[in-house]
């Protein structure tokens, strides 16, 4: 069976109130939450494996969203509820760094979510209030579109606006990717948390991932993007996404030594990391090759998607997937199968995998008026490919976290 996308609005309406419903039922003795939360899923048009090396990233937030329900109290706890999960979990904000709930079992991977984001907003001497939650959602999980960052900036939010203080969105987004990097040690970048904070209706946003710069650039209105879900999922740790960021930071460890002024791969031409090949393992050099094209793949795609060559900003998606696949090293049999699938539509002007790889999902850019053929047709040739069915709906550039009160 195709599993198409119903309206979002729907979709999220019925979240939100399947949402306040939980809360009641998970914490009686509160009539209502103190705030309602909302941060966007993302999807990476171009710039895969760049973040961590100081690039350049072009994304969209999307219309699929997390959805956090709080009340501030708890007593000193975060009390947290997954809806989709159907799982709680409670941890003490003054023993964040045991990792474990509060009869001191190790907390779920999910959970430790938002007890990094508490944790790295205690590290900035920020009072953070107890908190009862609920969080749920329409974001897929681990299939390359952030459920994470999120998950993560909706927390950050709605402590900042419960604990009284405000930080800058750049520094919210610095505070997410520390929940990750530093306490639950994924070798992830800012891209993702950056883009829930800072996304915009009807626009792609560009992040330097080291001056966190950025601007919009208008999607043009006759194209859709698409996600194209493989149906396959993996997790960040235990998967190779580490090792392969350990790779190209040993690549600028070895260029430094000559180069001291090299700080990461954002500094290296291809003529100059070509310099170093025999002295590379063939494998870290192709995954440094892949991260130094990959940003001059965004600096071309940034200036054909602000002059509406839809063509040549879809072959760059393409090159990129490519690129991916063969250099890197991050693609799957089920998400080759999905790009081939796509990119065989005549309405697509070119596609790539969103996220860390191995898994999840496709995104394509289509016709805007050939979005339901591409999705039967692409369907149809995925699972004649691979037995297995996928899942497909377009989704549309949306606006950065905010708060309801």
């Amino acid at each position: 069976m195709i599993k198409a996308n119903s309206t979002p609005m729907i979709e999220s309406t019925a979240v939100l109130q399947t949402l306040l419903d939980t809360f009641r039922e998970t914490y009686p003795h509160h009539q209502l939450p103190d705030l309602v939360a909302r941060a966007p899923g993302r999807v990476n048009l171009l710039g895969g494996h760049v973040d961590f090396q100081d690039g350049l990233v072009l994304n969209i937030a999307i219309d699929r969203e997390i959805w956090l329900a709080a009340a501030a109290g708890a007593d000193g706890h975060l009390q947290v509820h997954a809806t989709d999960l159907k799982q709680s979990a409670t941890v003490a904000l003054d023993r964040l760094d045991a990792r474990a709930d509060v009869n001191g079992a190790d907390l779920p991977r999910w959970a430790q979510y938002p007890a990094g984001v508490a944790w790295a907003l205690r590290r900035r001497d920020l009072p953070l209030p107890g908190l009862a939650a609920v969080f749920s959602g329409n974001v897929i999980m681990r299939a390359g579109l952030s459920s994470s960052a999120a998950v993560e900036e909706a927390f950050a939010i709605a402590w900042q606006a419960l604990g009284g203080w405000s930080l800058p969105a750049n520094e919210l987004a610095q505070v997410g990717r520390e929940a990750e990097r530093e306490y639950m040690k994924l070798g992830t970048g800012i891209q993702d948390q950056f883009t829930a904070l800072h996304g915009l209706r009807d626009h792609t946003l560009l992040i330097d991932c080291r001056t966190l710069e950025h601007r919009h650039i208008a999607l043009p209105l006759q194209v859709r993007v698409v996600v194209c879900d493989t149906n396959t999922r993996r997790e960040l740790a235990g998967s190779s996404y580490n090792s392969r960021a350990q790779d190209t930071h040993a690549t600028v460890a070895l260029i430094r030594e000559e180069r001291p002024q090299i700080k990461t791969l954002r500094d290296v031409s291809l003529d100059e990391l070509n310099s170093f090949r025999p002295r590379l393992p063939e494998g870290q050099y192709r995954r440094s090759r892949h991260v130094v094209t990959e940003i001059a793949r965004v600096e071309a795609g940034v200036e054909a998607l602000a002059a509406g060559n839809l063509a040549a900003f879809g072959a760059l998606m393409n090159d990129s997937y490519r690129s991916a696949r063969d250099d890197y090293g991050s693609s799957s049999p089920a998400l080759d199968a999905m790009w081939d699938a796509a990119t065989n539509h005549a309405a697509c002007y070119g596609a790539r995998y969103s996220g860390g790889g191995e898994a999840g999902a496709v995104v394509a850019l289509v016709d805007a008026d050939a979005v339901d053929d591409f999705i039967a047709g692409t369907a149809e040739r995925y699972t004649a490919a691979t037995g297995c069915t996928g899942e497909f709906f377009p989704v549309e550039p949306a606006d950065g976290a905010s708060v309801i009160r």
